[in-house]
C-alpha cells in the first residue's frame, strides 16, 4: 500500500506577496487597475487579509527599531548581479559560507516589515510552507538560506519589477520603469533609493553591522544608482549561455512565478516576448554601465566555469575584489561545493525557429560573453 503524501494546508504562494504592508498592496492593485482574474480572487483576498492582520506589527516594528536602523552604516556591499537563472543562487550560497557577510534570508525577504518583532513566528511559518527544494531547479531551500532581496523591495514599495510578476501582462513595463528607471521622475528614484538603503541597513542592523552580501538580479540594470549610493561597492556579474538562460527563465515563470504569484494569466507567446525584451534591455544596460564601476571592484564569472571548479572561482573572486580571508573560509566553500557536486542541470530541447529568435534578440550577449550561435550546452 502506498503512503499518502502529507499535503500542507498552507501553500508557498502565501509567502511571496503576503508580506506586503497594506498600503503597498493597495498601491500595487491600483497601479495595475485591479486586473485580478476571477480564479485568482481568493489568492488576492488572502494577501489582503494577511497584510491587514500584520499592519499593526508593521507600525510597532517601525516605532521600536526605525531610529536605530537609520543610524546603521552600510560598509562597502558586495553585489551579486546577473540575469535570473544564471547561477546567482549557487554563488550566493557559496559566498554566504563566509560568516563575515550579512545577507537577507528567505523569511526576511518575504516579511521585510516585521521580521525583527515577529522573528520566531515568521521563521516557523516560512519553514513550514517551504518545500525542501525549489520547484524550478531542485536547489535546496530553507528559511535561513540567503535569498534575493528584491522580493523584500517588492513588498516594501511599488517600485520593483518583481511586482510585474503579479501582473505578467505588464512585465516589460515594470522592468523598464523599476529596474532601468526609464522615464521615471527623480522623486520616485529617490524614494526607491531610500527604501533600498533602509532594507540593507535593516539587514546589517540585525547582523551587528556586518558587510552586506547582496543578490538582486534586477540590480544589473541599476549600476549607475548603486554607484551613487555606494561608490566603493564590489560587483560580481555572472552570465550563462543565452539559450539555456532563456529556457530556464521560461521554466521558472511556468513552474513557480505564474503558478504561485500571478493574479492573471499570460500566453506562452506573450511570455516569451516579455522575457526576451527584458533580457535584451537588461544586458544592454549592464554592458553600457559597467564602465562606471571602479577598477578592481568588478569581476565577471562564467556560470559554466563556476560549476566545474567552484572553489577556484571563489578564490579568484576574493583576489580580484581584494577581499581577504579566503583560506580561512575555504573548508566551508569546499563543503558546500561537495554537497552540490552531483547536482544535475535540466536538459532542454530547442527548435530551429526559437533558436534563431533567441540568437537575434540576445546577440549582444553572444558577442560580449563570447558564446557561439551553435553552442547550447
Amino acid at each position: 500500500m502506498k503512503k499518502k503524501k502529507n499535503k500542507k494546508l498552507i501553500k508557498i504562494d502565501m509567502i511571496v506577496s503576503a508580506g506586503n504592508s497594506l498600503p503597498n498592496w493597495i498601491a500595487i492593485l491600483i497601479k495595475n487597475k485591479f486586473m485580478v482574474s476571477f480564479k485568482y480572487i481568493p489568492r488576492a483576498l488572502l494577501v489582503t487579509f494577511v497584510s491587514f492582520f500584520l499592519y499593526p506589527f508593521v507600525i510597532i516594528e517601525k516605532l521600536i527599531f526605525d531610529r536605530k536602523i537609520k543610524k546603521t552604516k552600510i560598509k562597502s556591499p558586495v553585489f551579486i548581479i546577473g540575469h535570473m537563472r544564471s547561477g546567482t543562487t549557487f554563488l550566493h550560497y557559496l559566498l554566504s559560507k563566509d560568516d563575515r557577510f550579512a545577507y537577507a534570508t528567505t523569511s526576511e525577504t518575504a516579511f521585510p516589515w516585521v521580521f525583527l518583532t515577529l522573528r520566531k513566528t515568521i521563521r516557523s511559518f516560512v519553514q513550514y510552507i517551504l518545500p525542501s527544494k525549489r520547484p524550478m531547479d531542485n536547489m535546496s531551500i530553507k528559511e535561513e538560506y540567503p535569498q534575493e532581496e528584491e522580493i523584500a523591495i517588492a513588498n516594501l514599495c511599488p517600485y520593483s519589477p518583481n511586482n510585474g510578476a503579479y501582473f505578467p501582462k505588464h512585465l516589460e513595463e515594470f522592468y523598464r520603469k523599476y529596474s532601468f528607471f526609464e522615464n521615471v521622475n527623480k522623486k520616485i528614484i529617490n524614494k526607491w533609493k531610500k527604501i533600498y538603503s533602509y532594507f540593507l541597513k535593516k539587514i546589517s542592523f540585525k547582523s551587528d553591522g556586518k558587510r552586506i552580501l547582496s543578490k538582486s538580479l534586477v540590480n544589473s540594470g541599476r549600476i549607475n544608482l548603486l554607484i551613487e549610493m555606494f561608490p566603493d561597492a564590489k560587483f560580481i556579474f555572472i552570465y550563462r549561455n543565452p539559450y539555456k538562460l532563456f529556457l530556464s527563465t521560461k521554466k521558472l515563470y511556468k513552474t513557480f512565478i505564474l503558478k504561485n504569484m500571478s493574479f492573471h494569466d499570460i500566453s506562452d507567446n506573450e511570455l516569451e516576448k516579455n522575457i526576451l525584451k527584458c533580457a535584451k534591455i537588461g544586458f544592454k544596460k549592464y554592458f553600457n554601465d559597467r564602465k562606471l564601476i571602479k577598477k578592481g571592484n568588478l569581476i565577471e564569472v562564467k556560470f559554466e566555469d563556476l560549476i566545474k571548479n567552484p572553489v577556484d572561482h571563489i578564490k579568484k573572486i576574493y583576489q580580484t575584489l581584494n577581499i581577504d580571508g579566503f583560506e580561512i573560509y575555504k573548508p566551508n566553500f569546499e563543503e558546500l561545493a561537495k554537497f552540490y557536486k552531483n547536482y544535475k542541470q535540466d536538459n532542454y530541447k530547442i527548435d530551429d525557429e526559437l533558436r534563431e529568435t533567441i540568437y537575434n534578440e540576445l546577440k549582444i550577449v553572444f558577442d560580449e560573453c563570447k558564446y557561439s550561435k551553435h553552442e547550447i550546452k
